[in-house]
């Protein structure tokens, strides 16, 4: 009866140690993408009164679909690969635009890396974590509105430039079972373009601070 005992105790310690053991975790979900922008008014090349002051942006939220991929280093540390299919934020008239409402298009690509610390023992269903990363964000299919157009005098070119910096994270992980699990978080980056406007010879300039706030939810599988 002892040595009976004694192996379910040693076969519950190795299920015990081996749960949620699994190295890779893919998740499918969905991001909010809420803007903060900041940016100065426009400047350009051409005579004062072509470009009325104030005149400037805002940038609007987006949503999209998440997908990521975490790859556990030990029972603390894991890599976290979080991107989206490429959201489209309408850009607004700030200013003497603001009446002409949506002035702008863009769509962006923004893959951002963590290394996140998870809190409390791998066999536990509820962990919490930190994470700090680096983002990478494109800018593509920027089009103006005839709105703009109208606005500025004329069909309008617009060029923003990628951006790289820091990013940070805060989120929890709930476990459902042995490969089944549930994530949420909320991440932001440091994300600024300089954004360029050319209508004929004229070229309007400025820099857009994103200070974007993600909040994402995904439903993620554990294998290998």
């Amino acid at each position: 009866m002892m040595k009976t005992k004694l192996a379910a105790a040693a076969l519950f310690a190795l299920a015990s140690s081996s749960a949620f053991a699994y190295d890779y975790t893919v998740r499918g979900g969905v991001i909010g993408i809420n803007i903060h922008s900041e940016s100065p008014d426009f400047t350009s090349n051409g005579p004062a009164f072509l470009t009325p002051q104030p005149a400037g942006l805002t940038v609007g939220n987006a949503k999209t679909l998440l997908f990521g991929l975490t790859k556990k280093l030990n029972d603390n540390f894991e890599l976290d690969f979080v991107a989206g299919l490429p959201p489209e934020h309408e850009v607004y008239g700030r200013g003497v635009l603001e009446p002409y409402g949506v002035i702008a298009r863009v769509k962006q690509r923004a893959p951002t890396v963590f290394v996140n610390y998870k809190f409390g023992a791998p066999s536990s269903s509820f962990r919490p974590f930190v994470g700090l990363g680096v983002n990478y964000t494109q800018f593509f299919d920027a089009k103006t509105t005839p709105l703009n157009d109208i606005a500025v005098g004329g069909p309008t070119k617009l060029n923003l430039t990628s951006s790289f910096g820091l990013a940070a994270q805060v989120g929890a992980t709930y476990q459902l079972n042995e490969r089944w699990s549930v994530t949420a978080s909320v991440a932001t980056a440091k994300v600024k373009t300089d954004m360029t406007a050319i209508t004929g010879s004229i070229e309007r300039k400025t820099t857009v601070d994103f200070k974007p706030v993600v909040v994402a939810v995904g439903v993620g599988y554990s294998f290998w």
